[in-house]
């Protein structure tokens, strides 16, 4: 992992840029999601902030907080938590585990058998091989 930090002069553009999961921090401010609340991407993040009323401060660690989420690497074993499961009719029969197989901006894409599906680190729970020798 890079030390890339989140600052009040990068754009909302380079913090989609830095982190996958920037898009999703900034939807939980309810900002750039509809169009009363659009936000331009080329806004710096301390602009989003004064022009919005989000503390900077709690911005800022928002952001910050998606480096210290876990990681995955290529070739690691996932599941798809049973909560995303039971949302997503289409995923009953996709396979209880798969393989990560790419990683960009902290965005993972996995494979279930046929099925490739992209999300952060969050949305899949790491596969322990100590449990899978313990059903074995």
């Amino acid at each position: 992992m890079s030390e890339q930090v989140f600052t009040p002069d990068i754009t909302v553009d380079q913090a989609f840029k830095m982190h996958a999961g920037a898009r999703r921090v900034f939807a939980r401010f309810h900002l750039g999601g509809c169009s009363n609340c659009a936000i331009s991407e080329s806004h710096t993040i301390g602009a989003v902030s004064e022009d919005y009323g989000i503390p900077l401060p709690m911005l800022l660690d928002a952001l910050n907080a998606l480096w210290e989420q876990g990681s995955l690497a290529i070739g690691d074993k996932v599941r798809i938590p049973e909560e995303l499961r039971a949302k997503i009719p289409q995923l009953a029969n996709v396979p209880e585990t798969g393989t990560i197989v790419g990683v960009e901006s902290g965005a993972y894409t996995a494979e279930f058998g046929e099925v490739r599906l992209q999300g952060l680190a969050e949305d899949f729970i790491p596969f322990e091989a100590s449990a899978e020798k313990a059903t074995a």
